[in-house]
Order: structure tokens, then C-alpha cells, then sequence
């Protein structure tokens, strides 16, 4: 089954057990509740989780889990990462893409691959496609203006971009 990246654990903050987690997803308020299962991914070993409580702070979210009650259990859960199964992503409207789904998709300029995408970066203006190319990396605003057509069937991804941009 496949698993999606939904946070990373930035250290525990507290004595009770909580970890400060910055959050890899738009839909924070679904993916960290009270009852979520969870899955954290720690030197290479993967352990299953619920969460008891959380609460956002400071830009981040605070999750303390069933059975960990104070620092000495969370302790060494700094840069842990938490995951979800996909099939509980639900549906987006037209037009609107998973950042995972579109990693991986071969970029294409009038019908000639210029690499495929090897990052999604989120900026306060819009989020951009860091393509792997062959020769170098090219960063592309993924907005309607140079976006043509994504289909994430085909990993593929048609945009109108000018050499120099």
C-alpha cells in the first residue's frame, strides 16, 4: 500500500509527550485529529500510531499520540516523518493536483521532453516545478500561464515556457 508524506517531526516541545510537527499538507485540520492513524517513519523503521490530541502552534501543529506521555518516549523523534495511506486522500477538484502525483512526470515544450519533475516547491506566490533536465534544473511556476495540460495518468506535463525565463 502506498504511503504519503503528510509531516515532519521537528523536535518534542514539552514534558508530556508532545512533538512539534511541520506540516506537509494543505488539509491540516484532516490529517491531524484526534483518532488519526498514523504511521512514523524513523531510521528506516516504520511505527504505527493514533493520535491523542493536537494543537497548532506557531505555524506548526503539536500532536501528542495514544501512549506516549512524556519526553523520554518522544524524545528521539526529531526529524521522524508521519505518514498516511494514500487511499485516504480524497478526490481534488478539476484542475488541482497532489504535489506528490505530479513528481515524477516527464515536462514537455511543443511536444520535446525537457526532463521530468524532481520537486514541488511551495512559495508564497504560487508553487513552482523544479525540473531535472539534462544539462541543468529548471524552475517553472506551475500556474495556468505556462501550465498547458497535466495528466497525471501519462507522468506527463505540457508547458508553454520561453528558453531564458
Amino acid at each position: 500500500m502506498e504511503k504519503i508524506s503528510i509531516g515532519i517531526i521537528q523536535k518534542p516541545h514539552g514534558v508530556r509527550g508532545e512533538v512539534k510537527v511541520f506540516p506537509k499538507t494543505d488539509f491540516v485540520e484532516e490529517r491531524f485529529k484526534k483518532g488519526q492513524e498514523i504511521d512514523l517513519l524513523l531510521n528506516g523503521k516504520t511505527t504505527h500510531y493514533v493520535i491523542d490530541t493536537v494543537r497548532k502552534h506557531q505555524g506548526s501543529v503539536l500532536v501528542k499520540f495514544v501512549g506516549l506521555d512524556n519526553l523520554n518516549d518522544v524524545e528521539f523523534f526529531h526529524k521522524g516523518e508521519l505518514f498516511i495511506p494514500r487511499d485516504e486522500m480524497h478526490d481534488l477538484p478539476d484542475n488541482e493536483y497532489y504535489f506528490v502525483d505530479l513528481v515524477g512526470c516527464d515536462v514537455y515544450v511543443e511536444g520535446a521532453t525537457i526532463g521530468s519533475v524532481s520537486e514541488m516547491i511551495e512559495t508564497p506566490a504560487h508553487p513552482v516545478m523544479r525540473v531535472k533536465g539534462t544539462e541543468r534544473d529548471i524552475l517553472i511556476p506551475f500556474v495556468e500561464r505556462f501550465i498547458l495540460d497535466v495528466n497525471i495518468v501519462d507522468k506527463r506535463i505540457d508547458v508553454d515556457w520561453m528558453e531564458g525565463l
